[in-house]
């Protein structure tokens, strides 16, 4: 999902998402105090932000639909807060996305985001161009132009002047009522819904800035169901994973006969012994070794002692290849992505049974590397788990008012380490960090119910000297009831039951997740061009789908998981596919017919091993290494080793070339590959955001420069 803050802050290169700046962070507690326990012991489901500059745009954090939006002409007072006057004008978005689809199924997420306070309309309606409010608009159908008396405008041909299909601007009502949200067209991200007003949350002076909060109706996604993995996933236990699979062979021997063994390359629980023109890899458990005296050939009175090495049995299990070697350690808590179901299909990754195990391959995106492991014993966690977060949800003595006393906040961060440790993990370093990790579950402060009720406990004894007369809460009640809208909204959570979360963590957590939505797709590779926007190959809806699942998979797969990154692998990949449109070159081929640097040796190997996939795969160098490296070819074994600078060699021979676009997995699959396993300076050329070394690590040179650059900011504009 692309998702940001509130507010603007530019991204910076190497980060993989915007962090919010500390002082906004931590200004945003010490007025209205820290979630999720108001200043004045109330529960308080948000934080408010607190922009340096007041005319800081207040924006969409995720593309939404408008649910409902208030805006007032001008601030005013009441009875409670009579010092100065407050907004209460809000916007209330409803965002719904997916987080992955595995085989258990689609994992979807709904939440709402609410943008309380923002400045009177008054104040911002004069704001033009960039800096306009433009949250709402609704789409106008093609029509034709009316003149006064409601006849159409003909033109210069006596023909009717038609207005073009559009979406245009709605000034929202500022009559200080809530309006529901219907025939609008969906919030972008970054669109503007308006600019910080003033807070009620001082009796002197209101602050600037605005109550930014974010509801859920349930917390499923908490319990990851369908098993996504996304974000950062580590290893949560020690792992031996082997860099090649190997086969153990068995060799008859002659127990009585004496093995050759290269002590000078034997170690490490393995020796290299020679059988006939061969050399093995034995363990030493299937050898005994024992001295043995021999006489010197020249002094036979003298006798010297020597090692004999004898097999235990008639048969050894051995390798070509030292195992030792083959073999290493990942420590718990290493950086790895699982190639493996539920989230990947069977299919889609290799599993392979030896020695009656199950083994998978892992990858390293540090390093681009692949080893593997035996199935059952890889353990692993990702962000989809939501490792640090902990729902709590309102009960005991919670439940009777809503009011959290200092022994309440402590049950919070108690309950939190108890989670902590159920699943045995690390707490987090302060309390403070602790209560921001929490999902709690309590009446919304924006309900009219059972306001008295709700709030009556202001009025004891044991609030102390915050404690209010009967005056003064009956003035309190009225300034609660003013700020209320839930009751006006049809369809939102129950008032007494809505999960809040902090949302600055919130969006720091969901940011991780890459995963693109039909929507957010449809932004990258549009179906027209957008107005003022030029480059679009015009991908449909139908094509976006068909390739959007395995494009999200694939990304994750190999490590495409920063938005900058897919930035530059959506840009070159539009030219290479045509933005999805073309997985075969439309060319004959015959530009390719002997380039030897391609592999393409052999007659017809030109329109054979043309361009294939999201990446255009070419020459049959490139197709025999992908082929191999899904484990359709063998090396050595299916072709030789080096057959590319040796014609003399037997080469690969691959009959279906077009094995690489029979499933839409295999098309991106195989352009992800391409540039992470196969390519490595490709992504540490897209980290340096450099589309000149991008396009020159994919192409070998600058073909088709400006275009590849002219995509790539287009996209990077959407996805940074």
């Amino acid at each position: 999902m692309i998702i940001t803050y509130p507010i603007n802050i530019p991204y910076t290169k190497g980060s993989e998402q915007r962090v919010m700046p500390g002082a906004i962070f931590n200004n945003s507690e010490i007025l209205s105090g820290t979630y999720p326990m108001g200043k004045n012991r109330f529960w308080h489901g948000g934080v408010h932000v607190h922009p340096s500059d007041r005319a800081t745009a207040i924006r969409a954090i995720a593309d939404g639909e408008v649910i409902a939006y208030r805006y007032d002409e001008t601030d005013s007072t009441d009875l409670y807060f009579d010092k100065m006057p407050y907004s209460r004008s809000f916007v209330l978005l409803k965002h719904e996305t997916e987080l992955g689809q595995t085989t258990l199924g689609t994992a979807k997420l709904t939440f709402y985001s609410l943008y309380m306070h923002l400045r009177a309309w008054g104040e911002v309606k004069g704001k033009s161009g960039t800096d306009a409010v433009n949250f709402l608009r609704k789409a106008v159908a093609e029509h034709a132009q009316l003149d006064a008396n409601g006849q159409p405008v003909l033109g210069k041909h006596k023909r009717p002047v038609v207005d073009k299909a559009h979406v245009e601007f709605v000034v929202p009502t500022v009559d200080g009522a809530c309006h529901c949200g219907s025939g609008y067209q969906r919030v972008q991200r970054g669109d503007i819904l308006g600019y910080c007003g003033c807070i009620p949350d001082n009796m002197t002076t209101p602050s600037r800035g605005i109550h930014f909060e974010i509801f859920l109706d349930d917390v499923a996604f908490l319990d990851n169901a369908m098993k996504t993995v996304w974000g950062r996933c580590v290893l949560t236990s020690e792992l031996s994973v082997l860099r090649e699979l190997q086969i153990k062979e068995v060799i008859a021997v002659d127990p009585a006969k004496p093995l050759t063994v290269a002590n000078d390359e034997s170690g490490d629980g393995y020796k290299k012994v020679s059988v006939g023109k061969h050399s093995y890899w034995v363990s030493d458990d299937q050898i005994t070794s024992f001295e043995v005296d021999v006489p010197p050939l020249k002094n036979k009175r003298q006798t010297i002692k020597l090692t004999q090495h004898h097999a235990n049995t008639g048969e050894l299990r051995c390798y070509t290849k030292n195992p030792s070697k083959n073999r290493k350690t990942l420590p718990k808590g290493t950086l790895i992505i699982p190639w493996v179901d539920p989230w990947m299909k069977v299919g889609e990754f290799r599993e392979e049974r030896i020695d009656g195990k199950n083994w998978v391959q892992l990858y390293m995106p540090s390093t681009n590397e692949l080893y593997w492991t035996e199935k059952c014993t890889l353990h692993y966690s990702s962000d989809a788990d939501w490792p640090d977060f902990h729902k709590f949800e309102e009960h005991g003595l919670f439940s009777r008012d809503g009011f959290i006393d200092d022994g309440g906040i402590r049950t919070l961060c108690d309950a939190y380490e108890k989670d902590r440790a159920t699943k045995n993990l690390g707490a987090l370093d302060t309390d403070e960090d602790k209560l921001r990790h929490l999902i709690t579950c309590h009446p919304t402060e924006w309900s009219n119910q059972d306001i008295a009720k709700r709030f009556g406990r202001v009025t004891q004894e044991d609030v102390g000297a915050a404690k209010l007369t009967p005056e003064q809460f009956t003035k309190l009640t009225a300034h609660i009831e003013r700020l209320t809208f839930w009751e006006q909204v049809p369809g939102l959570p129950a008032a007494t039951t809505v999960w809040h979360v902090h949302p600055v963590r919130f969006i720091e957590q969901l940011a991780k997740c890459m995963w693109l939505s039909k929507n957010e797709l449809e932004l990258i590779y549009p179906e027209k061009s957008a107005s003022g926007e030029a480059i679009s190959h015009g991908t449909t809806a139908e094509v976006r789908e068909k390739y959007r699942v395995d494009i999200n998979k694939c990304c994750y797969r190999y490590g495409v998981n920063s938005r900058l990154r897919q930035a530059h692998f959506f840009g070159q990949g539009a030219i290479e596919s045509r933005s999805l449109n073309l997985m075969v070159e439309t060319s004959s081929g015959t530009q390719y017919e002997n380039k030897h640097n391609l592999g393409n040796y052999q007659p017809g190997d030109g329109f054979r091993f043309k361009g294939r996939s999201f990446k255009q795969l070419t020459g049959r160098y490139n197709y025999s290494e992908y082929w191999c490296f899904k484990g359709w070819l063998k090396k050595g074994k299916d072709f030789d080793v080096g057959w590319e600078h040796d014609p003399t060699k037997r080469y690969p021979k691959i009959d279906n070339p077009e094995r690489v676009i029979e499933s839409t997995f295999n098309c991106i699959d195989a352009g992800c590959w391409y540039i992470t396993v196969f390519r490595h300076n490709t992504v540490a050329a897209m980290d340096q955001d450099d589309v000149i070394k991008v396009t020159e690590a994919i192409n070998g040179g600058d073909n088709g420069l400006e275009e590849r650059t002219e995509f790539t900011n287009r996209i990077k504009r959407i996805l940074l």
